[in-house]
């Protein structure tokens, strides 16, 4: 596809201009764009590959040739038609979308501004936590280290200007709702960028932190990990290792309540953002793919889907058989079990505990269980 093409040559000149020593701020700049847009980018990829199908489809609005069977023309005519009818009705939302943005920009933007809630409310969850919340005292050095430190960052990001990405977004809808679904994907990625840094700081200290517990409590049982055959083995510690191992536990299980308690901050944030990210995902991929159409026809006349024959022994006549709604949405059931394999809760309650990156769902992983 012409889009991957363009993606890969960025990609490719990245890392060309990387082995030419240039400065680190074009390099930040230009690896940011690459990667915060890149949702937009796959949405303008999907449409190239609709319009491309809609070309090849366009054989089967001719009249049926001998030989053809009438279940493989009549698929080729319902795609055909679903897709058109995707396109035009995301056409359609799109622009009143996009109208609805730009003539109430001004308010919209006034009242993201005012509320700052990205910005806001990370801050004062930072010093709640730095002034011994519900009677937990924290260790105050390393309690003040990370609210400080991650107040400050968090505060960059207090200055963006939500005017002109209502602007943007208006802008690029005029390609329809699903670009103005996936722009606004990339700008919330963008915007909550704090939060994610926050939680990738705060997520390394926290598995070090296990890291660290879990080898001296294998110190202190006279264990040790076998790397060479990946078992945990008995060994014996002189003295000095088990003295050092026990003022080492102690630091670690004195920082370890202030450690956690900024990681359960974040990784809570973190998760809320996962799931506003999956939400945006599912609308996309039941707009780029819904079958409209053919619930239409299964509705209106269903016989023009055939799914197969069966016959009637009482008359011994043959009759059509309509496609069944499970086959008609057969991907989304293969599409809803990846999502809900991916984001079940157990999953991601596991992934908090132990210190796991959470990250949403690949945007291909999608497409692939859709088209196939």
């Amino acid at each position: 596809m012409p889009i991957q093409v363009i993606c890969n040559i960025h990609i490719s000149a990245k890392y060309r201009l990387k082995d030419v020593s240039l400065s680190g701020e074009y390099w930040c700049s230009f690896d940011v764009t690459i990667f915060f847009f890149h949702f937009a980018v796959q949405q303008m990829d999907v449409r190239a590959d609709q319009s491309a199908a809609l070309l090849r489809q366009m054989a089967a609005l001719q009249p049926r040739r001998e030989g053809v069977r009438i279940e493989t023309y009549s698929m080729k005519y319902t795609s055909f038609f679903n897709t058109v009818w995707l396109i035009l009705n995301d056409v359609t939302i799109g622009y009143a979308f996009g109208n609805f943005l730009c003539e109430n920009h001004e308010v919209l933007s006034g009242m993201l501004k005012d509320a700052n809630f990205l910005i806001s409310w990370p801050q004062r969850a930072l010093c709640w936590l730095d002034s011994w919340p519900a009677g937990l005292k924290l260790n105050t050095e390393l309690s003040r280290f990370y609210s400080g430190t991650l107040v400050d960052f968090v505060d960059i990001w207090g200055g963006t200007s939500y005017q002109d990405i209502y602007i943007y977004i208006y802008i690029r809808g005029m390609g329809g709702m699903t670009m103005s679904i996936a722009l606004f994907y990339d700008m919330f990625v963008v915007l909550t960028l704090h939060i994610y840094v926050c939680y990738t700081i705060a997520v390394l200290a926290y598995e070090r932190a296990l890291w660290g517990l879990g080898s001296l409590w294998r110190l202190f049982r006279g264990k040790r990990f076998n790397v060479l055959r990946n078992r945990t083995d008995s060994w014996e510690y002189d003295i000095d290792q088990l003295l050092f191992g026990t003022i080492l536990f102690t630091l670690l299980a004195f920082l370890f309540p202030t450690v956690l308690a900024y990681y359960a901050l974040f990784a809570l944030l973190r998760l809320a953002t996962i799931l506003i990210q999956a939400s945006l995902e599912i609308q996309l991929a039941f707009m780029n793919h819904f079958p409209l159409f053919a619930l239409v026809l299964k509705l209106k006349d269903p016989w023009r889907l055939p799914g197969g024959l069966y016959f009637d022994f009482v008359r011994v006549l043959v009759h059509n058989q309509p496609i069944t709604l499970g086959r008609i949405f057969f991907q989304y059931t293969r599409l809803w079990t990846k999502l809900a394999s991916h984001y079940d809760p157990f999953r991601l309650f596991k992934s908090l505990l132990l210190g796991r990156f959470l990250v949403p769902i690949p945007r291909f992983d999608q497409r692939d269980e859709i088209d196939t």
